[in-house]
């Protein structure tokens, strides 16, 4: 009788064990990996509508008090100058990073 040496042959290939899907459990299973997938997009979607209206109220804020509030305190105008370059800065940094990268090594 000849000895086989499992853990040799392991280590050569790729062997996976996995049960047989039957076609019911496998639609099943696409279903819900589709229905996650869209939620989390959805929650993608809804969290940045979410940041971008909080920040575009902020700038609107900012530039009101900056542009058109006569009796705003120098502190405060100060502040909203502040706050209204920080928001284009980014805003800026962020529609153009996109299409300008580094290239990779």
């Amino acid at each position: 009788m000849q000895n086989v040496d499992l853990a040799t042959i392991l280590a050569e290939s790729d062997l996976t064990i996995e049960p047989s899907e039957h076609d019911d459990e496998r639609e099943v299973r696409l279903h819900g990996e589709k229905r996650a997938k869209l939620i989390d997009d959805i929650k993608g979607l809804v969290l940045f509508f979410v940041v971008l209206l909080s920040l575009l109220a902020v700038g609107a804020l900012c530039a009101y008090v900056v542009f058109f509030d006569k009796v705003a305190s120098a502190e405060l105008q100060k502040f909203s100058q502040t706050g209204l370059t920080v928001i284009l800065s980014g805003g800026v940094s962020f529609l153009l990073g996109k299409s300008v990268r580094a290239p990779s090594k």
